[in-house]
C-alpha cells in the first residue's frame, strides 16, 4: 500500500517565490522542488487510495486565502533540520483540517497527538550541515511574507521514495465550497 497524506494545493504564484526564498542546494542541503511544495493538512500513512478518496468525500470546507509568513526549523533528533514557511492559522484553515479528520475518522485514521503546526517545506540539511547553516537562512528571511493566496481545493497524494528523494503523485483532488464574490483573490 502507498503511504498517503492530505494536502492543500498552492497557486503556482505562492510556489514560485517560496522557490526563490528556498536556501540553494549545496552539500548536505537538499531545497524541496517545485512539486514538492504544499501545505500537509493530514499524514495518513499506508492505507488504501479507494476507500481514503470515498471518505474525504464527505468533506465540506469553504474555499479560504492563506497567509505564508516567517520561517522556522524543525530539528530532528539525529541532528538533520527542515526548513520550512510558516503558515498563518485561520479557522478556516483548522476548520479544513478538522473536517478531513473528521472524515477520515470514518475509515479508523487516528491524527497525530501533537499540536498541528501548518508550514511549507523549503529545504532539509542532514546532520552533518553546520547549525549556523540554518541561523544565518533564519535571520536573512525572518521578515518573510506573502499576500494571502487563495485555496479552492486540497488533494489526497501518494508518496514514494525514489534514490532517497521523495516523490508525489496526486490521487485524487477535491474542490473546497465557493466563497462569496470577492471574498478569494483570483490568481
Amino acid at each position: 500500500m502507498p503511504r498517503l497524506f492530505v494536502a492543500a494545493a498552492l497557486p503556482d504564484a505562492a510556489i514560485a517565490e517560496l522557490v526563490a526564498l528556498r536556501p540553494r542546494p549545496a552539500p548536505g542541503i537538499r531545497p524541496a522542488e517545485p512539486d514538492q511544495m504544499h501545505l500537509t493538512l493530514h499524514y495518513i500513512g499506508e492505507a488504501d487510495v479507494e476507500q481514503t478518496t470515498a471518505h474525504l468525500g464527505a468533506v465540506v470546507a469553504p474555499a479560504f486565502r492563506l497567509v505564508i509568513e516567517g520561517v522556522g526549523r524543525f530539528p530532528s533528533a539525529g541532528g538533520a533540520v527542515t526548513l520550512w514557511a510558516g503558515v498563518r492559522e485561520t479557522s478556516e484553515l483548522l476548520g479544513l483540517h478538522k473536517a478531513v479528520a473528521t472524515a477520515l475518522a470514518a475509515g479508523g485514521f487516528r491524527p497525530e497527538a501533537r499540536r498541528y503546526t501548518p508550514h511549507i517545506t523549503l529545504a532539509r540539511s542532514g546532520p552533518e550541515t553546520p547549525v549556523s547553516w540554518a541561523d544565518d537562512f533564519l535571520a536573512r528571511q525572518a521578515g518573510f511574507t506573502l499576500p494571502a493566496v487563495p485555496i479552492r481545493e486540497f488533494g489526497l497524494h501518494s508518496s514514494t521514495i525514489v534514490k532517497d528523494v521523495p516523490v508525489y503523485r496526486l490521487e485524487r483532488s477535491f474542490p473546497l465550497r465557493p466563497c462569496e464574490p470577492g471574498d478569494i483573490e483570483t490568481s
